[in-house]
């Protein structure tokens, strides 16, 4: 029996004999360590181990391993070490690392392979997504800057685009308020040049036109892409002048599943604060009655417990022919301020699939986020991002209580114009704005040869907001309007669809390489919504909760559009659009663009344009003389020509409309709303067109340590859009948009990355762009449209002083307009020269100046020079960068100096300085350069340490713990706040604001968990 039971088992099960029974056990077997037998019994898995470093002798986190023709893979631990079990006959293994050259090995009978992976000959390899598809950066004619997501800046940020802030040479990106969790960046590229149509560059996310950045989580972007000149940016016609910005996501890989953990905390500091008058100084100056209280007004409006978290989780993996990722995230972060804050959670998903051996592709991307926002804003007309709050804190009477001395339970309501209580504006009020985004789309392509293909991509992209507003009992409304409560529901929708049908073919004929692109464009953008409020409430109970419980007008008539409104607009654009690219020999290179578009904003008679692209490069190192120069590695200067467009303007603009004219009575008395003109309607109405010229030069020197580029620019552009003055009669209004108008910016860009020092323990890179631009206005108006200058900036009330800006033909943009100071008379009156002359005949300003005669212009507010400086230090197992932004030759009016700085504004809190380095004016405020301060700074910007400890063998692949500190220090001298916190972009560049929101230091600390 038992000779029998062990032939028919074999060791596989255990038996026992008990009594007349036989009891079977199945057995566990053994592990062996290097070879055990797969399911099918046919064929043996090798564990293959290994050690995989770079060229200096150092080890390679992170690099995929994975068994050839199969989903079988791994990546490298921390050591560089791996092991995977072979699952193949005769298996090939790859091993694959971004920046170096992919390598397959047969491992035959080895079960230890170890292997040095060396990089890219050159970092001009690198693939670089462009318009419509990718390039080689070596191939590339056009100016064209990719910031991969390990050259980003860490810590936390608002928008990822703060990610990028200074390593790319004529990107500005100004952060005005880099606290306020709800507030984003403003982004332009090679200054600004309009008026009406938009200054601010095209965003595209993975090849979606129009792609809002608040949908994307910082982690899960794989590389940002700048096209800034007008060949590269063509091929997006009407919306490419201003630049274009490529947001690609991470994707999943074949091999292994990997996990991602990402996660930090986060909290900010006030970094600077104005020095205003205390209490007891204030009425030593005699500013106004002491009202019994000490109130620091800019304290209590500080939340100096805020803190933010961030949690980021990642699975990817796949085969040869699937591959998936699917991320999420959950954020939180409180305002420095007693009111915002938010709160967002998503979810991000993107596959590939390949079938019938490669001939069909499927993919896709699927991303869904809420976005709970609590805003600031105390402004009904404005209620996101208004800072008015933090402008009273600085010019409020000290001595002045936040609550009632007569009723405490109650906030001290102010009376005045533009005066009240922040405290009060800011607590008794909820402000809520709860966003939805959503984005699908869906490619299909077809390899129909291995050098021909074709794809077609559906999108649909949607945000939906519901903005809330509640101002409870104890507001100031409430109390001064004698009722209980506002309510106001607004719900809006945008939503965006795409379809674009995309062909490549490329073919290689001896040394001649050909790539031909072609394809079609549709988008369709539609923008709807409603609002609806009524007040009067019987109690707070309800909020906006019941918002038909009100009586708004007491009983009395009132007019439907103070309650309720709605709208809806559409737009859309197609366009056909081809490319060329071919190249000689690996020498000469070239490329042809175009993209015929039409546009539903467009005028009747101008409803389509043409905006071609012409590019050239030459690899000068291939010349045998440049060959011989041993320290020259690459070298290849390329010419651009492009046409881009602008059309920003809103909708409907081109076309006769009609807008309400008020109510009438008709026959039989009843009240009725009626029409008319709403507008001049311009049939010609067009995009702003834009030419644009780039040379530009490419290096890579010293065994490619030192690489960069080098860009000269021109851009000119015509046809501006702007609402001019015409005549009434023969026109029913006196305004009308028409394209009116040119204006030119020049610059000089320059990017360098020197790997100064690479061994085996220790490496130091130095990362430094820079660049010079400077736009004009070259002409106002023509024959028929009468222009010669246009004011622009005026400033606050009370005692407007005029405004700051005059934009003229020949002119800088952003150039202020104002007297030059002349100093004091003996009573401390501002004294102007006159005529503008320094040194002729000093005149008063408040009495005899004229403006006509003796304005000029007093700088400019557009930083012509910014200059970025990257470090990046690791030793063994810790790293650190420094990252220090400059930006230079520039002007900042300075309104807290202006308003707040003078003895003569009367009521009000003043600046210490005042009575300081301004204690000899006695007059009120006036335009002068007195008020004009350089802007010039240089900042550390960034600092991150990180250490990365060794993880032995386990579930766990990798860790990285790091710390940053962001606005470390300033060198200034702004007597300002924070020149950085000046927005200096578009047209009005430079000009300081009344609505401060307080200046922040960030410290994050953060956890990388690799699995």
């Amino acid at each position: 029996m038992e000779e029998i039971l062990t032939k028919v088992f074999h060791r596989s099960v255990e038996y026992a004999v008990i009594g007349k029974q036989i009891v079977l056990t199945e057995v566990t077997p053994e592990e062996e360590p290097l070879r055990t037998e797969t399911k099918n019994y046919s064929i043996q898995a090798i564990r293959l181990t290994g050690f995989i470093k770079d060229e200096t002798g150092q080890p390679l986190p992170g690099v995929n391993v994975l068994e050839k023709g199969t989903s079988n893979g791994t990546t490298t631990d921390s050591d560089g070490k791996y092991s995977l079990d072979l699952i193949s006959d005769n298996p090939t293994v790859v091993f694959s690392f971004i920046g170096y050259a992919t390598q397959e090995v047969a491992v035959a009978d080895r079960t230890v392979l170890d292997i040095t992976l060396n990089a890219d000959t050159q970092t001009l390899e690198e693939i670089v997504v462009v318009g419509y598809g990718t390039e080689e950066k070596r191939e590339l004619t056009s100016a064209v800057v990719s910031v991969g997501n390990k050259e980003m800046l860490q810590g936390a940020f608002n928008s990822p685009l703060q990610m990028i802030d200074g390593k790319v040479a004529g990107l500005t990106v100004s952060n005005p308020a880099a606290g306020d969790p709800n507030r984003g960046t403003d982004v332009q590229i090679r200054g600004a040049s309009s008026f009406k149509a938009g200054n601010a560059p095209l965003i595209i996310i993975d090849g979606m036109p129009g792609g809002d950045l608040r949908n994307v989580a910082q982690q899960d972007i794989e590389s940002i892409t700048v096209l800034k000149d007008g060949a590269a940016a063509a091929i997006y016609g009407s919306r490419g002048a201003n630049g274009v910005i490529l947001v690609q996501t991470k994707k999943g890989k074949a091999g292994k599943v990997n996990i991602t953990y990402d996660s930090y905390i986060e909290h900010d500091a006030v970094a600077a604060r104005p020095n205003i008058l205390s209490a007891e100084q204030f009425l030593e100056r005699g500013r106004d009655t002491d009202r019994g209280a000490r109130t620091d007004w800019y304290d209590e409006l500080i939340n100096t417990n805020n803190f933010g978290q961030n949690h980021f989780l990642a699975v990817s993996g796949g085969n040869e022919n699937t591959t998936l990722r699917i991320s999420t995230n959950y954020r939180t972060k409180e305002g420095i301020d007693i009111a915002s804050g938010r709160k967002e959670y998503g979810l991000r998903t993107n596959f590939v699939q390949r079938a019938l051996d490669g001939f069909l592709e499927l993919g896709g991307n699927i991303s869904y986020r809420v976005a709970n926002e609590d805003l600031l804003g105390t402004d009904f007309a404005n209620p996101v991002n208004n800072y008015g709050a933090f402008q009273q804190a600085v010019k409020l009477n000290p001595t002045i209580p936040i609550m009632d001395p007569n009723n405490p339970t109650f906030y001290n309501t102010l009376q005045g114009y533009d005066t009240y209580n922040p405290v009060q504006a800011l607590k008794t009020r909820e402000l809520r704005a709860e966003r939805v985004y959503s984005i699908f789309d869906f490619n299909v392509k077809l390899n129909l040869l291995k050098n021909l293909s074709t794809e077609v991509k559906l999108a649909r992209q949607t945000q939906d907001m519901l903005l809330k507003q509640y101002y409870n009992g104890k507001s100031a409304e409430s109390i001064n309007g004698l009722f209980t409560g506002r309510a106001r529901l607004q719900d809006e929708r945008w939503t965006d669809y795409t379809l674009e049908w995309i062909g490549n073919y490329n073919t290689t004929i001896d040394r001649h390489d050909i790539k031909v692109l072609g394809g079609y464009s549709y988008q369709e953008f539609n923008n709807e919504g409603h609002w609806l409020q009524n007040r009067r409430f019987p109690s707070d109970s309800y909020g906006y909760n019941n918002i038909g419980f009100g009586n708004y007008g007491n009983s009395q008539p009132i007019r439907m559009a103070d309650v309720m409104d709605s709208w809806k607009s559409k737009e859309k654009t197609i366009a056909f659009l081809g490319r060329l690219t071919y190249s000689f020999d690996d020498r000469y290179y070239f490329m042809g663009s175009f993209r015929y578009e039409g546009n539903t904003k467009f005028g009747n008679n101008n409803k389509w344009g043409l905006f071609p692209a012409l590019s050239a490069a030459w690899r000068v190192s291939s010349l045998p003389a440049i060959q011989d120069i041993g320290a020259i590695n690459d070298l290849k200067l390329r010419v651009s020509y492009g046409v881009t467009g602008r059309a920003g303007f809103d909708r409907y603009t081109s076309l006769a409309k009609y807008d309400g004219y008020g109510q009438y009575q008709n026959d039989e008395g009843q009240w009725i709303q009626v029409f008319g003109p709403g507008n001049n309607y311009n049939p010609d109405l067009r995009w702003e067109k834009q030419i644009s010229y780039n040379v530009g030069l490419d290096f890579a020197l010293f065994d490619s340590r030192v690489s960069g580029s080098i860009d000269g620019f021109i851009r000119k552009g015509s046809d501006l859009i702007n609402d001019y003055l015409v005549p009434v009669p023969p026109y029913l209004h006196d305004r009308m948009f028409v394209n009116v108008g040119t204006q030119s910016a020049r610059g000089v860009e320059l990017t360098v990355a020197w790997n100064a020092i690479k061994s085996s323990d220790f490496s130091y890179t130095i990362n430094l762009t820079g660049s010079y631009t400077k736009s004009r206005m070259d002409k106002f108006g023509d024959d028929k449209f009468k222009a010669d200058f246009r004011y622009m900036g005026d400033l606050p009330s009370p005692g407007n002083p005029g405004p700051a800006y005059r934009l003229e033909e020949g002119t800088e943009i952003g150039s202020f307009w104002g007297y030059k100071y002349a100093g004091v008379d003996e009573d401390g009156k501002i004294l102007i020269w006159k005529n503008a002359e320094v040194g002729g005949e000093a005149i008063v300003a408040s009495t005899q100046a004229d403006a006509n005669r003796d304005k000029t212009y007093i700088g400019h507010g557009m930083p012509r020079y910014e200059l970025s400086f990257g470090n990046t230090f690791s030793y063994k197992r810790f790293d650190l960068s420094l990252f220090f932004r400059g930006r230079f030759d520039y002007q900042i009016m300075n309104l807290y100096q202006m308003y707040y700085g003078l003895q003569a504004e009367p009521n009000v809190n003043l600046l210490e300085d005042a009575y300081g380095r301004n204690g000899h004016i006695t007059s009120g405020k006036v335009i002068t350069d007195y008020f004009l301060e350089d802007g010039d700074y240089f900042r550390l910007e960034n600092i991150t340490l990180g250490w990365s400890p060794k993880i032995g063998q386990g579930k766990i692949s990798s860790v990285r713990v790091y710390g940053t500190v962001r606005n470390v220090f300033t060198i200034s001298g702004f007597t300002g706040l924070d020149p950085a916190a000046i927005g200096v972009t578009g047209l009005e560049p430079g000009m300081g604001s009344l609505n401060v929101y307080p200046v922040v230091r960030n410290f994050a600390l953060g956890v990388q968990v690799g699995f």
